[in-house]
């Protein structure tokens, strides 16, 4: 067989022709272990929120919603 016709053939069964190359791995994948939390912070893993998480307030006030004198006052 011809050099040329050779190559093709080769070109065209072989395993590695590079026509589907794999996508690379993430950035910091193969690092093993915990990154510190400044790490964390500083790839945006952790997201610092300034202002706390308001909580919702009830309609009434805990203490009156169980005490015995709210009870009497419903009924």
């Amino acid at each position: 067989i011809p050099a040329e016709e050779r190559e093709k053939k080769l070109a065209s069964c072989s395993r590695h022709r590079f026509r589907y190359i794999p996508p690379s791995t993430p950035e910091n994948f193969w690092e093993v272990g915990f990154p510190s939390t400044q790490t964390c912070v500083e790839r945006g893993y952790i997201k610092e929120d300034l202002a706390p998480c308001q909580r919702p307030k009830r309609r009434q006030p805990y203490a009156v919603m169980f005490s015995p004198k709210g009870k009497e006052q419903k009924t």
